[in-house]
């Protein structure tokens, strides 16, 4: 089976209905990997309000293959600390839809992500995962990356 041919998309203005609407779809997949509980309901008009006040840095992109939406990808580049000559992506959100899982989309998507970033001079790309969430973990490491910290929270 040949690599399907993805390419990652920024998404304009016009598509954050688009775009938060698939987010959607996402966050409700993640739900039984949620192990702390914030404080307040998640509301994803909250948080499409709070990603779009901040997008300094921040990149919203399509999963792009046969000309069709097959997912999503949030980033943020920072400079990297402590030398901040160095940048830094982190890939907040990475989600793929359904039908097109297990044929190589992901793959060619992080891929993507990463030619893109190499040619950028990124230092480093990381990506956050649910800590319960073990189909993400093995997805990760099947693309190359290591478990490199562990961040731990609490309501307070």
């Amino acid at each position: 089976m040949s690599e399907p041919t993805v390419s990652l998309v920024p998404v304009d203005e016009t598509e954050y209905d688009d775009f938060f609407e698939m987010f959607e779809v996402y966050d409700a997949e993640l739900q039984p990997f949620e192990t702390v509980q914030p404080q307040q309901d998640f509301s994803i008009d909250a948080y499409r309000q709070a990603v779009l006040a901040d997008m300094a840095g921040r990149e919203l992109m399509w999963v792009m293959t046969d000309d069709r939406r097959a997912g999503l990808v949030m980033t943020r580049t920072t400079p990297d600390w402590p030398d901040d000559r160095d940048e830094t992506v982190s890939i907040s959100e990475f989600y793929i839809v359904p039908s097109r899982r297990r044929v190589g989309v992901g793959r060619a998507a992080v891929e993507a992500l990463m030619a893109e970033h190499r040619r950028r001079g990124t230092a480093l790309v990381q990506a956050a995962i649910l800590r319960e969430n073990e189909g993400a973990f093995a997805f990760w490491a099947s693309v190359g990356f290591e478990v490199q910290f562990l961040q731990t929270s609490r309501s307070p």
